[in-house]
């Protein structure tokens, strides 16, 4: 089949088929086909070539990486058009599927960077189209963290699908750690995300089939994304489409150099395959070269049917460029640190026989974690002499981890000492401090003639005697000060948990020093108490010096700098300053994920607190694909009711809220409230927290008498379990005082958003968003009851305020413009009326 040479369509058609027919045969047969093409035309061979050299090289910051060739006229022809919203605004690379652009929304819903991937112009098969609607399919019943996110998708006018993806600013695996010399150790908690993201797949009955560095981006905060499931397969038969035959170009669209053996041959694929290629890119990125080359891997398949089991240990192929790229003062420290357990686990990872490696990438990275924490590997086979060698050398964290062992009855945690010779005295601590306790426990048994008690009355008992011990023991007081303050602040008794806390900081500054982690950490459960309290200012001040005290005592990267990181990000989002809340958020997330696997709760707790922060500043396609993200890692290992699984659907369901995604933020704020009720009883702060914004939920959706009941179930712990600077009782007032307007008790209206108003005022800084809506909650009141001189000041200062602070589409500053319009229409001003209501999103509202 031969093009017009006179016309460029019928030339990039043929240049396309060629690619298409050259792309995945392995180097030999491709250079027999380039030279066949050349006695027939010699410059569409050229072109050719070129295409099929620069077709292993991946734009590192594309959503669904496609291989990078010479861009064709008619994909650049595309750029600067409008695709449904979006403005192409760059093509950022053509490979054999597709073509890859950069582009923005087209009407300003929001402000973000997407890549979105479409079908090259002209005829196309209807195999290659259903092969792209099925990409489609997959990548929408995917969402994980370490996924690449699928955010829209579409038909072009010509009737071409397209997907929208994230717009993802990263480098592939091995690069990004080799840039930054990273160690081992730093490697495989790296690789851990991967895996996880591998796992999630596989149970939604995924196979990638083209795992490789160039799949698998790392982004500046440290997290991965896989990305390009264009050639994955759904596992079984009724997820499959039956209209895509089982071609052998599409059982041969792999890269050689990670593919398995059975792929190579055209087997069928199951999850094996995918740990084969894991175990690849993991020899890659830990020995800095791949087992095999691609010709010689295909070849050897080839030849002995079953694959070649002469996999090289990866001690012994580790260079000395590699040892430098790893941080390692030369090749031999590389491979002694290879040599034994990783040895093992790589080489059960490429086993030619699926059934001889790991059942799942979950088996490799739980046996890579086991071998980070000292123990046993599973994939090698060691005596009593290898296990007992991983005793001896991991005893100096048992006995760290000793000191964890506290039998309170009331939950409280005793922070590790990282240091080995405070370990025994920490171990020694906790003991004293668990026998205390359980004598309390034995003392108090009698008095109460065997009736139960509460843990609240346990907790002052124990309080009561701690005096007594402050002088007499000073530093297990310390401790049991620090586990009573943790129980108070878990119970939302507040004011117990500060003089606890602050007690545990006075004896901890005099044992471990001012400059200590135990002191930094102390700081930081104080700063905690005033964030949940409604202070953030009295809690920044506290958490940005438990910062300081902490760094200054050699803390930089580790769980306790990340808490306070994450610390200082809700404060700042308590105090309205988003931007801010963001930034420390997006340092406390990079932190935590070099420390955890991917689906900690620490991890995911920080994903969704960056969210929160994303979504206030109107940002939602990035907040909810963040929200969704951390619930999926949560529910992977969390069943309800849980206390971190609340959390994340609590955030979740206040995103939907403000989006006007009205039934789910209605059932997701139902489940989170069973489940804080069923966990902390009535009455807790977290539970009112909740209860509030549903009260508000109910009544901007008609429903009164629902949000004047519920309001008033939340105001009933107030001056009980609930401060009055708690967010919650002033959110819970305005809720009471609209409903009260719309139910016909204008005073009743009056008194409680004044109050409301009061409040903010007290205890939140000048120029906070919330004080503005109290202030507009107000002047609708006084709109509503016609007084229209007072509603129009109050009306126009906060309209001004949210916008400042949010913008103009935010649904804060949107109900602000609608009261605005409102109040000019009942002055009899159309024209200020039709102006304010031009510019709401939905202007008959």
């Amino acid at each position: 089949m031969s093009g017009d040479p006179t016309d460029p369509a019928a030339g990039l058609r043929r240049l396309r088929e060629l690619f298409d027919a050259s792309a995945d045969l392995d180097p030999v047969e491709r250079e027999r086909f380039l030279s066949r093409l050349a006695g027939a035309d010699a410059g569409l061979r050229d072109r050719l070539q070129a295409m099929l050299s620069d077709s292993g090289r991946t734009a590192p910051h594309l959503a669904s990486p496609i291989a990078a060739s010479a861009p064709a006229a008619g994909a650049e022809s595309a750029v600067g058009t409008r695709l449904g919203p979006y403005f192409l605004t760059r093509l950022i690379g053509v490979g054999g599927m597709g073509s890859v652009y950069e582009a923005a929304r087209a009407d300003d819903q929001f402000e973000k960077r997407v890549a979105i991937k479409m079908v090259q112009a002209g005829p196309l098969g209807a195999e290659t189209l259903v092969r792209f609607r099925r990409e489609r399919q997959i990548l929408a019943s995917l969402e994980h963290p370490n996924i690449a996110t699928l955010l829209d998708g579409g038909v072009s006018p010509d009737g071409t699908p397209f997907l929208v993806m994230e717009y993802i600013d990263g480098e592939p695996l091995t690069a990004w750690c080799d840039g930054r010399k990273l160690p081992l150790r730093a490697r495989l908690l790296l690789f851990a995300q991967v895996c996880a993201a591998v796992q999630y797949a596989h149970s939604k009955l995924v196979v990638h089939r083209d795992l490789k560095p160039a799949n698998i981006l790392v982004n500046p905060e440290g997290q991965v994304k896989l990305l390009d499931f264009g050639i994955a397969r759904l596992l079984g038969g009724g997820e499959g489409d039956p209209a895509v035959p089982a071609t052998r170009a599409e059982a041969r669209a792999f890269t050689p150099e990670y593919a398995s053996p059975e792929q190579i041959r055209g087997d069928a694929l199951g999850t094996a395959s995918d740990t084969y290629s894991l175990g690849v890119v993991l020899f890659e990125l830990l020995a800095g070269r791949r087992p095999h080359s691609g010709t010689d891997h295909v070849a050897q398949v080839r030849r002995h049917g079953e694959g070649s089991d002469s996999v090289p240990r990866p001690s012994t192929v580790a260079s000395a460029a590699a040892a430098g790229a790893r941080g390692l003062p030369g090749q031999a420290a590389l491979r002694s640190q290879l040599s034994g357990d990783l040895d093992a686990i790589l080489l059960k990872a490429l086993r030619p026989e699926p059934a001889q490696r790991f059942g799942s990438a979950q088996e490799l990275a739980d046996d890579l974690r086991r071998y980070l924490d000292g123990l046993p590997v599973r994939s090698r086979h060691g005596g009593t002499a290898y296990r007992l060698g991983k005793f001896v050398r991991r005893r100096g964290a048992a006995v760290a981890a000793a000191a964890l062992i506290l039998a309170t009855l009331v939950g409280g945690v005793i922070a590790t000492r990282r240091e080995a010779d405070s370990a025994r005295r920490a171990q020694e601590r906790a003991e004293r401090v668990s026998g205390f306790l359980s004598d309390l426990l034995r003392s108090v048994r009698p008095e109460t003639g065997g009736r139960d008690v509460p843990v609240s009355e346990l907790l002052d008992a124990a309080a009561r005697q701690v005096p007594a011990l402050r002088s007499k023991d000073p530093d297990v007081c310390q401790e049991l000060e620090t586990v009573l303050g943790d129980s108070y602040l878990a119970l939302g008794r507040f004011d117990e948990a500060e003089r606890e806390f602050r007690g545990a900081l006075a004896l901890g500054e005099r044992v471990f020093g001012a400059r200590s982690m135990e002191v930094a950490s102390l700081l930081s459960d104080l700063g905690v108490v005033d964030l949940d309290r409604g202070e953030p200012e009295r809690a920044d001040s506290l958490l940005r010096k438990a910062l300081e005290v902490g760094r200054a005592a050699g803390g930089e990267d580790d769980t306790l700098t990340a808490t306070i990181l994450s610390n200082i990000g809700t404060a700042a989002h308590a105090r309205g300053d988003m931007k801010a809340a963001e930034r420390w958020h997006r340092q406390a997330l990079a932190l935590r994920r070099r420390l955890f696997p991917p689906d900690h709760h620490y991890v995911i707790s920080s994903t969704s607190n960056l969210a929160v922060a994303l979504g206030e500043q109107g940002r939602w396609a990035e907040a909810e694909s963040l929200h969704r993200s951390a619930l999926a890692a949560a529910r992977t290992h969390l069943t309800p009711p849980d206390a971190t699984l609340a959390v994340i659907e609590n955030a979740l369901a206040t995103a939907l809220d403000l989006q006007d995604k009205i039934a789910g933020a209605d059932s997701m704020y139902l489940d989170v409230i069973r489940q804080r009720r069923a966990l902390l009883g009535e009455g807790h702060p977290d539970l009112a927290f909740t209860e509030m914004n549903y009260a508000l939920f109910c009544l901007d959706r008609g429903r009164i008498q629902q949000a004047a009941g519920i309001s008033r179930q939340v105001l009933a712990a107030r001056g009980k379990s609930l401060p009055e600077s708690h967010p919650a009782v002033a959110a819970a007032l305005q809720a009471l005082g609209r409903a009260e307007d719309r139910l016909g008790h204008p005073r009743g209206a009056e008194r409680a958003l004044q109050e409301s108003l009061a409040l903010r005022r007290k205890y939140l800084p000048a120029g906070h968003w919330l004080i503005a809506s109290s202030v507009s909650a107000l002047g609708e009141h006084y709109l509503i009851a016609h007084d229209l001189q007072r509603a129009e000041p109050m009306l126009v200062e906060s309209e001004r305020a949210l916008e400042q602070q949010f913008g103009a589409q935010n649904q804060r500053t949107q109900t602000a413009i609608k009261r605005l319009a409102d109040l000019y229409a009942a002055k009899h001003s159309p024209r200020e009326a039709t102006r304010w209501r031009s510019r709401l999103r939905h202007p008959t509202a």
